[in-house]
């Protein structure tokens, strides 16, 4: 299907301002004797209350390793989301991620993973990798337009279409990479639904698949006792 989605980007300036400090110093008639420094005690007891650094993160692989995005797909380039994790057994629910293939795609966008399916902040509950692939077989068609103010001066209307599109979403378990189940969605969402607020030019749109339906299809995966 060869689609691509727009993005918005944001160029945000950091100023980082170095801060010099001039010292003065005044002579007495000493001729700055170092009788009047304080000199290190070397009995002084340590800090009584040491600072504990933070934990830190799990090493993950990056999105590409997890689910080879690079395309065509390949079972074999799949690395293992999180090496040494928790094994993908037991009783649900089963933390799980989502990561999209798209190179501008908006991950505030639908579908989204239930909140109660996410991993704690340190990220070294993880059990499943799920990865949705544009499936580039699926035949789009227009199913409606949307209409943004303003246009651009290259076309004028501002008036966007908004094409049929399917999913191919692969589930891997993250601390091997072993494949867990493989299925397809289609998008459903409406125009409105799948156009962005704003738009920097008018540019073809495709459905997205719910966070209600893929939440559906991946329940019994991710909830059930494995």
């Amino acid at each position: 299907m060869g689609r691509v989605r727009r993005g918005v980007a944001g160029l945000v300036l950091v100023a980082a301002a170095g801060l010099a400090g001039t010292a003065a110093c005044t002579g007495g008639d000493d001729g700055g004797d170092a009788k009047g420094r304080k000199e290190a005690d070397p009995t002084a007891s340590p800090d009584p209350l040491p600072r504990t650094p933070p934990p830190a993160r799990q090493t993950v692989a990056s999105s590409e390793d997890a689910c080879d995005f690079t395309g065509p797909f390949e079972a074999g380039k799949v690395k293992p989301y999180l090496p040494g994790g928790p094994a993908y057994e037991g009783p649900g629910p089963h933390p799980a991620v989502l990561f999209k293939d798209d190179i501008a795609v908006d991950e505030s966008e639908p579908p989204q993973l239930p909140g109660d399916w996410t991993p704690d902040f340190a990220n070294t509950d993880t059990q499943l990798v799920v990865c949705q692939y544009d499936d580039d077989s699926h035949d789009s068609r227009t199913v409606g337009t949307c209409t943004y103010l303003g246009g651009s001066h290259n076309t004028g209307d501002g008036v966007v279409d908004v094409q049929s599109a399917r999913y191919v979403f692969r589930v891997f378990e993250a601390a091997t990479g072993e494949p867990v189940t493989k299925f397809a969605l289609d998008g459903t969402t409406s125009p409105q639904q799948t156009c962005p607020d704003s738009a920097l030019y008018p540019a073809t749109d495709f459905q997205l698949v719910t966070s209600e339906a893929l939440a559906d299809r991946l329940r019994p995966f991710v909830a059930g006792r494995r």
